[in-house]
């Protein structure tokens, strides 16, 4: 609880003082007392929030604890912490791909950051690792002794996804999956995702309604659980819609150059699609400019989406059609029920899904 911390007095806009601005001198010890009357709730509600039991109170409520622990700059003791509670305070984050540039990845590293800021300001470490589908035997973090929950970000096909959970039944920690449905065998889970099957249908609906009939989706060579609801989700919508079709490209990896090179081999055996889906945002983009270094029009000449609808894709022009993504959400209130695990005992549910819509652009 204790620690000796420098606290600033700050102003709020307009010079108008926080309610808790003075309760601390500087120089001194912030203890959860100072947080609760800062506050205006007990000591028991802000001891909740530092450590991640916030699943029996509102969202108001932690909230204004959360902000009063920022103003004041507290930090928990997180050695006096641990002791007590027999934790290492440490959450691993494995992610499963074959990339050694793993975290160039704009959906791993939003769902990253969400879960990293989250468990700060908890007081909590994250280590991170990436490792290849051949080398799952070897991922130190799945000794319990360094950290005390793990989230996944898993790949690979079904069975390979199978090996990975047999080797986390054996870790014997709680574990948040990210992007995939954790397996009954895996009881001790939550699986935090966002609706990709029908972010799917929402693009092949608008492509149809546009007047494409050929549609072709890029994917990566590796497999991810998402992409594959993705293509599901448009082929569900092709099967409702006699005249309409679906190839997939498989493109390598996800960056522009194997992407475009893919795209230009379909082409050439099958000719211009009406559409390409890109399977995300990168490779929407790395369609829509192989076409206009081609001089063809976007989308005159052939529609482009993209898939996650992140910052970046508004740098191109015309604007990328895209379905937008609640990433670093997911990561915050996945790290979130995890920390209400480790307080609890369980999980409360077996799955957060999250909504995903339609952004649209002026690339189809």
């Amino acid at each position: 609880e204790t620690g000796y911390r420098n606290v600033t007095v700050r102003q709020s806009a307009g010079g108008a003082r926080k309610p808790w601005e003075g309760h601390v001198p500087q120089d001194t010890r912030v203890t959860l007392r100072d947080i609760a009357k800062a506050a205006g709730v007990s000591m028991t509600t802000v001891s909740n929030v530092v450590n991640g039991r916030i699943e029996l109170m509102s969202q108001a409520t932690r909230e204004r604890v959360e902000m009063a622990i920022r103003d004041l700059n507290y930090r928990p003791n997180a050695g006096a912490r641990n002791l007590r509670l027999s934790q290492r305070g440490a959450i691993g984050l494995i992610i499963i791909d074959e990339s050694p540039r793993f975290l160039a990845d704009p959906m791993t590293s939003n769902i990253a950051a969400g879960i990293s800021n989250l468990l700060s300001v908890n007081g909590y470490g994250l280590l991170v690792t990436g490792i290849r589908r051949a080398a799952l035997g070897d991922i130190h973090l799945l000794r319990r002794d360094q950290t005390d929950g793990l989230c996944i970000m898993p790949s690979g096909s079904s069975s390979d996804r199978r090996k990975l959970y047999r080797e986390l039944e054996t870790a014997g920690q709680p574990v948040v999956v990210f992007q995939d449905t954790a397996p009954q065998t895996l009881p001790d889970s939550l699986s935090v995702r966002q609706d990709d099957h029908k972010g799917g249908e929402l693009l092949a609906q608008r492509l149809i309604s546009r007047g494409a009939r050929r549609l072709a989706f890029l994917t990566p060579a590796q497999t991810w659980p998402a992409m594959v609801e993705r293509r599901d989700g448009i082929m569900t919508v092709v099967a409702q819609n006699p005249g309409t079709s679906l190839d997939t490209v498989i493109c390598g990896s996800e960056d522009i150059a194997e992407t475009q090179i893919a795209i230009g081999r379909y082409v050439e055996r099958n000719g211009l699609p009406d559409a390409f889906l890109g399977g995300n945002d990168q490779m929407g983009i790395a369609a829509l400019t192989w076409a206009q270094d081609r001089n063809l029009l976007v989308p005159a000449h052939v529609r482009v989406t993209g898939f996650n609808g992140f910052a970046f894709s508004d740098y191109v022009r015309p604007r990328l059609t895209s379905v937008s993504s609640p990433a670093y959400e997911m990561g915050k209130q996945g790290a979130e029920q995890l920390l209400a695990r480790l307080s609890a005992g369980r999980f409360n549910q077996p799955e957060l899904l999250f909504d995903v819509t339609l952004a649209p652009g002026d690339s189809d």
